[in-house]
């Protein structure tokens, strides 16, 4: 037996110094096949997390983390858990563990394990590695059929050449690569090692990299047809790609195209892979729970019915608890397509000629006039032989004064020079004033004002502005802002599905809809927003908010890294500019495209000439009807008083 521990040692020492550098491992003890410590000397490569599955239970007294807290965690999200899972998803988010060697029965578990562990760690890695040591010949038929052989490229099986003497080990991989169909978790030899003198047969590489041709494997996308970054057209000619939703049906085979399937399709060109589909339950872009289930295009990946879900999923941070992510797609800007603004026709039309300050300016100008001529006229009169009061002379520059700024005549006689050039030169301002005036007015009645359009965020909370779209998605990433302005505008956004939304955007002249404003000058607009209905709507001139799309992909993804690097070439090559206006003028209303651009430029809702009414009036009729009620108080005034002076000088 203390040969067996020797060789074990041997083997495994040689494994962790070739292929475990720099790296945290996680050794999982056995009993049946141990492993001798003291003859491993590569402890100043890595740190190595010791997990003996004998006394799980006791050790977690003398732990130094906190496991009561992950318990409770894992509790309230409703997860399921065992001693061996809260060790390793401990192991994975504090020291980062990235190998991980097992041996014998202990395999099984481990594996039920880490992929639970692996989705409860809020850490991650992109370069995990297993090895699995064994003894019995046929016991790798045990484990080599599950999910997890299908999944994972980086697995090397351990185990002693049955057919020689014990210092002799096969060492094999999962196959991996190739379409599903063709068992790609079967196994493949690799090289044998001898433990006597540490040496290996072919000196093959143990972890070769079954990435870089992947030959045939299919990569499965969770999504819908949303124009322009998924695109989904169901046809029997010029096929790309396999929607698993509709089986061997003749809709199975479809043709996928958008600024985002381009990246996948492209991504599968270079690494030999095909793509299919699976719409079966990507009616929407879905939400994760943290119990690891979801809906829509999300949850089919975090129920691991798909690899990959794309088509505008923002980096959320929620759903990025469960799943991984990848490097930014595209950048998209969420806005709204706002009514135009309408025209003004109010009481306030007289008004609008002049300023609010310019108006004061108008009011002071006329007190001055009414002093002066109320002064000259009082010392007019006691220079002539005829004197009259102040009230009487303030009466006199009251009326004068008004007479003149509506360019009326007045029927009193001056004869004094100073007042003759006062009447004079108070006549010419006047004039000019009420040319001014008559100048404004009239330019408003022939170019009409609007009202002030809601194209912004604090034209949105000013006008109260309700605001819709088809899903949760649309602001989920500005549902717990601390922003004043984005919670008054989430107060008004309501959500409907596509039917619903077609409707109110012909019947509703005062709702908003989302769309998305793409980085190169294009629009995502939904099929329910028709050319007739945009020619009463604006774009916005800024954006609500703005996120960076991402695909989100099943957590340890072993092509994650390599579809990473194809987005910074995508990005770097300019590809993402090319696409977007290719698939834009191949997939999408070109004329649509235009029609909401144009909005940009026009600051009103285009009507054409419009005849005027009563309503552009409305001012004007208000000050006649106010003049005439203030000349009838002061008839009745007149009246009244004429009829007490009469009674009073009869008594």
């Amino acid at each position: 037996m203390l040969s067996t521990t020797v060789y074990w040692s041997q083997v495994i020492s040689a494994i962790a110094q070739l292929y475990l550098k720099d790296t945290t491992i996680c050794l999982i003890w056995n009993s049946e096949l141990e492993v001798d410590l003291k003859t491993v000397n590569y402890l100043d490569y890595y740190a190595v997390i010791n997990i003996n599955l004998n006394n799980l239970q006791s050790c977690f007294e003398k732990d130094i983390d906190d496991f009561n807290a992950l318990e409770k965690k894992l509790t309230e999200k409703g997860l399921s858990y065992n001693e061996l899972t809260e060790k390793l998803t401990m192991a994975i988010e504090k020291t980062h563990c990235e190998s991980f060697i097992t041996f014998q029965h202990d395999i099984l578990n481990f594996i039920e394990s880490f992929i639970n562990a692996s989705q409860y760690s809020d850490w991650r890695s992109k370069r995990n590695r297993f090895v699995f040591g064994y003894i019995e010949d046929n016991f790798e038929e045990n484990f080599q059929q599950l999910t997890f052989f299908e999944e994972q490229d980086s697995i090397l099986l351990v185990s002693m050449d049955s057919t020689s003497s014990s210092d002799i080990f096969i060492l094999k991989t999962n196959k991996y690569y190739g379409p599903k169909a063709e068992q790609q978790n079967s196994l493949v030899f690799l090289d044998k090692f001898y433990a006597e003198n540490a040496t290996f047969l072919y000196n093959h590489s143990l972890f070769p990299d079954k990435t870089a041709n992947l030959r045939g494997r299919e990569v499965i996308i969770a999504g819908f047809d949303y124009r322009p970054y998924f695109v989904i057209n169901y046809g029997e000619k010029d096929n790309n790609s396999y929607d698993l939703a509709f089986g061997g049906s003749t809709l199975g085979a479809v043709q996928i195209d958008g600024t985002e399937a381009r990246v996948v399709s492209t991504f599968c060109e270079i690494y030999n892979c095909t793509v299919w589909i699976d719409s079966s339950e990507a009616n929407d872009w879905g939400e994760v729970y943290p119990n690891l289930t979801g809906d829509g295009s999300l949850g089919m990946v975090v129920k691991d019915m798909a690899e990959i879900s794309i088509g505008a999923m923002y980096s959320w941070d929620v759903d990025y608890l469960q799943l991984d992510m990848s490097m930014y797609l595209v950048r998209s800007g969420i806005t709204c397509l706002v009514p135009a603004p309408r025209r003004l026709t109010s009481w306030l039309l007289p008004l609008q000629p002049f300023q609010f300050t310019l108006w004061l300016a108008v009011m002071g100008y006329l007190l001055v006039e009414i002093i002066s001529l109320c002064f000259a006229h009082k010392f007019e009169s006691n220079l002539s032989t005829k004197r009259v009061s102040w009230h009487y002379s303030f009466k006199y520059a009251y009326a004068t004064t008004l007479k003149l700024f509506v360019s009326q005549s007045g029927n009193s006689y001056v004869s004094s020079l100073t007042v003759r050039v006062l009447l004079f030169t108070c006549f010419m301002n006047d004039i000019i004033l009420t040319s001014i005036y008559g100048g404004g007015l009239a330019s408003i009645l022939t170019i009409p004002s609007y009202e002030k359009a809601a194209d912004t965020v604090d034209g949105m909370l000013y006008h109260k502005l309700q605001w819709a779209a088809n899903s949760e998605a649309w602001v989920s990433a500005i549902r717990s802002t601390d922003d004043d302005r984005m919670n008054g505008i989430l107060y008004n956004f309501f959500i409907y599905n596509d039917d619903e939304l077609e409707v109110l955007a012909t019947t509703r002249s005062d709702m908003g809809f989302t769309v998305e404003r793409l980085p190169f000058g294009h629009f995502a607009i939904g099929d329910y927003l028709s050319s007739q209905t945009i020619e009463h709507l604006k774009i916005m001139k800024e954006d609500l908010y703005f996120q960076y799309t991402v695909a989100f992909v099943k957590r340890c993804w072993p092509l994650l890294d390599r579809f990473d690097h194809l987005i910074y070439w995508w990005h770097s090559a300019g590809l993402d500019k090319y696409w977007e206006w290719r698939i834009v003028a191949v997939n999408l209303n070109v004329q649509k495209q235009k029609q909401v651009e144009a909005t940009m430029y026009s600051t009103m809702e285009d009507n054409g000439p419009v005849k005027l009414g009563m309503s552009n009036f409305a001012g004007i009729l208000l000050i006649w009807v106010l003049g005439i009620s203030v000349a009838m108080m002061a008839f009745v005034y007149e009246i009244t008083e004429q009829y007490f002076k009469c009674k009073k000088s009869n008594v």
